[in-house]
């Protein structure tokens, strides 16, 4: 079992976390959870250094990154062990909570900024996360001779935004893969997807009063 410490005696990060992810209709072992617990914790150590989220308080924390990224399950139906690329990843998210929520899944994390990739390959190894890795550049700058079979099923990005990836996707997307956006709202200018086409977008609710948030799926347009 993972020992878990939380920054805060008075937040019990658990508490809220197994709360929020029961309303997306997700339950974990106490194993996984100790893996989340840790993983929060070192989120929270290293945020007081190097301002890895721009968050300031714990549930900030445990619902816009480690809640909201769960919601990630939604746009991968039953590709439990599709291979993904999170990209502008940050401290991880959505990629590694939902690693672990999601163990057959191949990650790659892609973050340019070697303050935050040194957390990401510090938690990785505490975490012991397999099949997961960290790619420390931007995706314009990524090498785009890639072989279609060795790119990814699904790009996800969360707080990014999404026209300064549009042009790229196929540097790291297959070509009957899927770009999930995290959103606060429906796309609602189609002519700006460069190739790409809504697929579908789904709606879900953040608990705690954080309101509605949208997952928009695009696809290759044919």
């Amino acid at each position: 079992m993972f020992h878990v410490e939380q920054s805060d005696q008075s937040f019990n990060f658990l508490e809220h976390f197994k709360y929020g992810a029961q309303k997306l209709g997700l339950s974990f072992s106490d194993e996984v959870l100790g893996r989340f617990g840790l993983y929060y914790d070192e989120l929270c150590r290293w945020d007081r250094s190097i301002n890895l989220t721009g968050l300031r308080t714990d549930m900030d924390r445990t619902v816009l990154l480690f809640v909201d990224s769960l919601a990630g399950h939604l746009a991968l139906g039953n590709k439990l062990d599709a291979r993904i690329v999170d990209i502008g990843t940050g401290g991880g998210f959505p990629g590694i909570p939902l690693k672990l929520s999601l163990p057959a899944l191949d990650v790659m994390l892609m973050e340019p900024r070697s303050n935050k990739t040194a957390f990401l390959h510090n938690v990785i190894g505490k975490l012991e996360l397999p099949k997961t890795s960290v790619l420390q550049v931007r995706l314009e700058d990524f090498d785009s001779t890639v072989l279609d079979d060795e790119k990814c099923d699904f790009a996800l990005c969360k707080g990014v935004n999404v026209d300064h990836i549009l042009p790229n996707m196929d540097r790291i997307l297959k070509k009957n893969g899927k770009l999930v956006v995290f959103r606060s709202k429906n796309i609602d200018n189609h002519s700006r997807l460069n190739g790409m086409e809504v697929f579908v977008e789904l709606s879900y609710e953040l608990p705690f009063g954080y309101g509605n948030r949208v997952l928009s799926v695009l696809k290759y347009a044919p």
